[in-house]
């Protein structure tokens, strides 16, 4: 008895210690390398589990076999059923999603190398302000934004995975290959059933979001170094050696000190623009036929099961798309606030005969910086449109303009 009390508050222990602020559980980057590695993308970390090779392996498998099964469900529909609106509709958008989702996972391997330099520059913490509180404020509000939205991935996986093992006809309809190509055998079935319906989840979302959870998680992390760089500004405003212009070789110092932080947030933040912009391109014109797709569906199959897991994932795409909008104008935020901040040490710094030469440098390189920093902050979508929440709702009005041509279609 005494054994398996202590190994159930070893246990206990365990648990509390992994979900801890200082366990693995709390690490955002660690539940974003497993959903890589479910997604099939090996990481540092997880390249070190003995079990990485298997679980790459089998999802890969399970992701081209699922791929295979939708190709031929759409080529036989397109062939035999080309009048069937409702069933063409949901062949085409099965093979867009998995077709997209492979280019999603191509970007992030295209992109490793830079996805690991920012995810370094923002374990490391580099830029500081000095109030050693808010800095760690600002990375506990990180992490746990972070985990909150890749618990959201997880949640829906399971979720999906859940419903679709319910079996009922409407799945079938939906998810099931036609009668002419379909098993006969029942365990045949059964095994179908198992590994295109109940693992569909496994297979397709992992690699579907990951590029969410990843891009999210660095929009995340540069966001917090921005607005430690930005208190940092407002630091050096509450200086008594600026504001009384008494020590300008201290002036100077601390200047080249924040343009030095400045200056590799701006490099990180380059590399991140690029990987925005193409990840946001995929994401933008599948949702533009998806979102309406998906508004069709489900006006079309009533209330069930397989309408929950479509409001789910139809959810799913409207936040990701969401989330880059409302995190790329957040950077515009924090610009104008570092922008106020300077402006205000310019109007604060005395000037006078003696420091004329220095505070004409001062003031001309905050000013360079500001310029930068104002034209630098904005995403673009592969140089198509910016990126803002007023792209979010322009994508709405296209979906509902997508919508009413399905529905006018099938009527006809």
């Amino acid at each position: 008895m005494n054994c398996v009390r202590k190994w159930w508050s070893s246990l206990v222990a365990k648990k509390r210690y992994f979900w801890s602020n200082k366990g693995p559980g709390s690490d955002c980057f660690l539940w974003q390398d497993v959903l890589l590695l479910i997604g099939g993308i090996q990481s540092e970390l997880t390249l070190k589990w003995n079990c990485e090779r298997y679980i790459r392996f089998l999802v890969s498998c399970l992701f081209f076999l699922q791929s295979f099964f939708i190709f031929v469900v759409l080529c036989s529909t397109l062939q035999t059923n080309r009048d069937e609106m409702f069933k063409v509709v949901v062949e085409v958008l099965k093979f867009s999603a998995f077709l997209v989702a492979g280019c999603k996972l191509l970007l992030i391997k295209l992109h490793r190398k830079s996805i690991t330099n920012i995810r370094t520059y923002i374990n490391d913490g580099q830029t500081t302000t000095g109030d050693n509180s808010y800095d760690r404020l600002e990375l506990t509000n990180f992490k746990q934004r972070s985990m909150t939205m890749i618990r959201f991935i997880y949640g829906l996986i399971f979720i999906d995975m859940a419903l679709l093992s319910i079996p009922n006809d409407i799945t079938d309809m939906a998810f099931d290959i036609r009668s002419d190509i379909q098993p006969f055998m029942s365990h045949a079935r059964n095994i179908y059933r198992l590994l295109f319906i109940t693992l569909l989840p496994v297979g397709f979302l992992p690699k579907f979001f990951s590029s969410m959870a990843t891009v999210g998680t660095l929009l995340l992390g540069m966001q917090a170094n921005f607005k430690v760089l930005a208190n940092r500004f407002h630091s050096i405003l509450s200086q008594p050696f600026v504001i009384n212009g008494t020590d300008w070789e201290m002036i100077n110092h601390e200047l080249k000190d924040t343009v030095k932080h400045h200056l590799e947030f701006w490099r990180h933040f380059k590399a991140l623009k690029s990987l925005v912009g193409e990840t946001f391109f995929l994401v933008h014109y599948f949702s533009i036929m998806s979102i309406g797709a998906l508004c069709y569906i489900c006006q079309d199959i009533g209330v069930n099961f397989l309408s929950f897991v479509v409001l789910a994932t139809l959810a799913m795409f409207l936040v990701e798309y969401y989330m880059f909008c409302h995190f790329v104008d957040s950077f515009q935020d924090i610009a104008n606030c570092i922008g106020e901040h300077i402006f205000q040490i310019a109007i604060l710094m005395p000037h006078n005969r003696k420091n004329h030469s220095h505070y004409i440098g001062f003031r001309t390189a905050l000013m360079i910086i500001w310029l930068n920093t104002r034209r630098g902050v904005s995403m673009d979508c592969m140089g198509l449109f910016n990126i803002s929440t007023v792209a979010f709702l322009h994508v709405l009005n296209i979906a509902y303009t997508v919508l009413t041509f399905l529905i006018q279609m099938s009527q006809l």
